[in-house]
């Protein structure tokens, strides 16, 4: 992978381009203009850097989720969707970067100590393993377009299994902010599979066989 760090260094963000606002580098960034993104980078950087790290624990690790991140940023500047501020998307998205680095590590260890993992739909028949994968796309899909800071504190919890309390002291949240995300997540998911309840009950009732 290119070292993104160091491409970027060498492309002349001018003047105009620093000193622009930050949704003035997104309009810029959209069409296509690499300096927008250098810029965004030179001021991004170093505070993605320590957030990522102070989770992490590991400079290189850190380095290589917010090289992720401006690449995703990139990569996806045609179609970039940001509802809140440029500086909230990136914080949430180096967070999940990072908590995703965390998870796979966590997977080497388990693997390194010989235990392994079955995913359920293995153990279902085809009809039901499909439904299953479709109910899957339709939960990332639901949570996908949750607030940027209440997507990352359901993740943490439910995908990353942490702990209110290891939550609110990551994010720098009260424990009463953090439940509240979690309700809202849980209310809106809810609201959101309605329509698959049957598919759920029929799952539930497959696996009970």
């Amino acid at each position: 992978m290119i070292n993104l760090r160091y491409k970027l260094e060498g492309v002349d963000a001018d003047y105009n381009y620093t000193n622009y606002h930050d949704d003035e580098l997104v309009v810029l960034l959209r069409q296509s203009k690499q300096q927008a993104l250098a810029a965004i980078y030179n001021r991004y950087w170093d505070k993605l850097f320590v957030t990522s790290a102070n989770l992490l624990g590991s400079a290189e690790e850190a380095e290589e989720c917010v090289q992720n991140v401006f690449v995703g940023l990139w990569n996806r500047r045609e179609t970039l969707q940001i509802n809140h501020t440029l500086n909230t998307y990136l914080s949430v998205a180096v967070k999940y970067q990072s908590l995703s680095a965390m998870a796979r590590n966590h997977r080497r260890r388990e693997a390194a100590r010989g235990e392994q993992w079955t995913d359920p739909v293995e153990l279902l028949s085809p009809e039901s393993a499909f439904m299953a994968k479709e109910l899957r796309q339709r939960i990332e899909q639901s949570i996908n377009r949750l607030p940027p800071q209440c997507q990352l504190v359901f993740r943490m919890s439910r995908e990353q299994d942490m702990s209110v309390k290891a939550v609110a002291e990551a994010l720098n949240l009260s424990e009463n902010t953090v439940k509240m995300h979690l309700k809202n997540a849980n209310k809106k998911l809810r609201d959101d599979l309605l329509a698959f309840l049957p598919v759920m009950l029929a799952l539930m009732v497959e696996r009970n066989l």
